[in-house]
């Protein structure tokens, strides 16, 4: 479940996002996009709420530290765009029409703008289509990853396996559902950080909360899986359509 908030700090309002899991211990991360906070389900209110207060507290104090930048990417003609797999160029044409049309070609991905688009409006508008294009253009490179793990290591039943433009989670298992799915941010990051990610989320399929049950079960198949949390929490900031 979750539940948004707002906090302000000094001058400026920052959003709170916070979710309760089935997870054994409380957890915080800030993010350009806001405060997010996930508590265990099993607590009662009152120490849902401490643990919250708490988190803000420290939260108010860092982001006092070192503000939050806004890191918004900003797309140019013929720029490129690199994937774990693939690099595409970018074109853009800006045209007088007042329809927009977004298609990938090979290794290029083509834009047709309308000119009343103010240049905020524009790379608004490209950042979108990039996440639902480059979804349907590796859904099959996903596919083939998810299942080939899963085969390798686990067995799983498995529903549907999809990419999604998340902001604060790299992966999703829904347990009842049996399905996974992966942020689209992932397609930025080196392969093996992709495959750790599919594999934190198969192992969910097991052992649906983080207790030492579940690290022992992506050990055994990843050794090096604190590495990969590490390239993540450094470099996850980084990787924006």
């Amino acid at each position: 479940m979750l539940e948004k908030r707002k906090i302000q700090i000094d001058e400026n309002v920052h959003n709170v996002n916070i979710y309760y899991e089935r997870r054994s211990s409380s957890r915080i991360s800030i993010t350009k996009n806001g405060i997010n906070i996930r508590v265990p389900r099993y607590l009662s209110k009152n120490e849902q709420e401490s643990h919250i207060k708490e988190f803000l507290v420290w939260a108010a104090k860092k982001i006092r530290e070192k503000p939050i930048e806004k890191n918004n990417k900003i797309y140019g003609h013929l720029d490129l765009l690199i994937t774990h797999s693939k690099t595409y160029q970018i074109h853009i044409e800006v045209r007088n029409s007042i329809k927009n049309f977004t298609k990938i070609e090979g290794n290029i991905i083509y834009f047709k703008i309308a000119s009343h688009y103010n240049f905020e409006k524009r790379q608004k508008h490209i950042s979108k289509q990039l996440q639902k294009h480059l979804a349907r253009n590796h859904h099959q490179d996903l596919l083939y990853l998810v299942k080939r793990l899963n085969s390798e290591h686990f067995s799983n039943e498995l529903g549907k396996i999809s990419w999604r433009y998340t902001r604060s989670r790299w992966g999703i298992c829904k347990i009842d559902k049996k399905e996974i799915e992966l942020s689209t941010k992932l397609l930025l990051a080196p392969k093996e950080i992709l495959e750790y990610v599919i594999i934190h989320e198969l192992a969910h399929l097991i052992k649906g909360n983080h207790s030492k049950r579940f690290w022992n079960i992506v050990k055994s198949i990843d050794p090096n899986y604190k590495q990969k949390i590490k390239w993540l929490n450094v470099n996850g900031d980084s990787l924006i359509i």
